[in-house]
């Protein structure tokens, strides 16, 4: 049987496209690390996971989804970018009680030899960077067909310099936290919220002051990771006779230290899209576009001792720098 899907999507698809046209580079190594995303899975789908029950880690993804997981699961996700980037996760999730599921979830991204170079260009030999990401969460289902979460997380970085430089090495946020709504719709049609990166403040702004320097010699700067709104959809079906889903996400990070403000020039706005076949009995092809970024990808599922182990293996191409990633390999487990 052929999948029938809902007549408006090629409208949804094309509303895809020109929000991507919209989207602009996002810096700093936190920005970079969510980038890299949590699991080859969902890298392989484009990272629209906020309303995929499937993505792991929920903490990470949209915490709501924690009430609906069962059992004991764990992933380990590792990976390597061109231009000596590495990067991966690791997460583990389960239920606690009928209503409550818990999670956490760890990223981290690193680059191995990044060339240092003084202000009159001189080689002043390498540095190795460092950046990660901590999840606790906590998910709670208010009926069979929603769930609520939250997750706080922290977020630590090493420069990797020598003393010599004189700056201070090693930075750690303040404590900030994310809230998930998710919603079954029906069997096919399921949905997610998520506002990320939120402090404790009047402002709810995750931002703090950092001093580069050891003497005081440089001046402080402001550090600010944006409250990001994420709105997702999933919809699943079957192509020929196979369960499939199509996944498609919304994103605006707002880069202005302040509650919320309309004003579209403070905001980045970015689009995901995913597509997942299950073409054999244990195994699935994908597909997927993380704003301009095309990827694709497979699963394969193994019974050991009856237990199930996922190996997921992404490879993705990011446009605009024209690189090449192809290594991205994750193993899931569930208990």
């Amino acid at each position: 049987m052929l999948c029938k899907l809902p007549k408006f999507w090629p409208i949804l698809l094309l509303a895809f496209y020109v929000f991507a046209e919209k989207q602009a580079s996002l810096g700093s190594m936190d920005a970079v690390a969510e980038r890299m995303g949590a699991g080859s899975k969902e890298l392989a789908k484009g990272n629209a996971a906020v309303a995929d029950t499937s993505a792991f880690s929920a903490a990470y993804w949209n915490p709501g989804m924690l009430a609906f997981k069962r059992g004991l699961n764990i992933a380990l996700h590792a990976e390597h970018r061109s231009l000596d980037r590495a990067g991966g996760s690791f997460g583990i999730e389960g239920n606690a009680g009928n209503r409550m599921g818990i999670g956490m979830a760890i990223l981290f991204r690193g680059d191995t030899d990044f060339l240092l170079i003084d202000e009159d260009d001189n080689d002043m030999g390498t540095a190795a960077p460092f950046f990660m990401l901590g999840y606790a969460g906590l998910g709670y289902r208010l009926s069979k067909a929603d769930g609520v979460g939250i997750s706080l997380s922290i977020a630590y970085d090493r420069l990797g310099l020598g003393r010599e430089w004189g700056v201070v090495d090693k930075y750690q946020s303040p404590l900030s936290f994310d809230l998930g709504w998710f919603r079954f719709w029906s069997a096919k049609w399921q949905s997610g919220l998520q506002i990320r990166n939120l402090g404790f403040n009047s402002k709810l702004s995750a931002s703090w002051r950092r001093n580069p320097s050891r003497d005081n010699s440089l001046p402080s700067s402001d550090a600010l990771r944006p409250k990001t709104f994420e709105a997702g959809v999933v919809h699943r079906n079957l192509l020929l006779g196979k369960p499939v889903s199509v996944s498609l996400s919304l994103l605006s990070y707002q880069v202005a230290d302040t509650l919320f403000v309309f004003d579209p020039d403070w905001h980045i706005f970015k689009s995901r899209f995913g597509f997942e076949w299950r073409a054999i009995k244990n195994g699935d092809l994908r597909f997927g576009i993380d704003g301009k970024n095309p990827s694709i990808g497979w699963g394969y599922a193994f019974n050991i001792a009856n237990k199930i182990l996922w190996v997921d293996y992404a490879f993705i191409y990011e446009w605009e720098a024209d690189l090449l990633n192809p290594l991205s390999l994750t193993l899931r487990m569930s208990f």
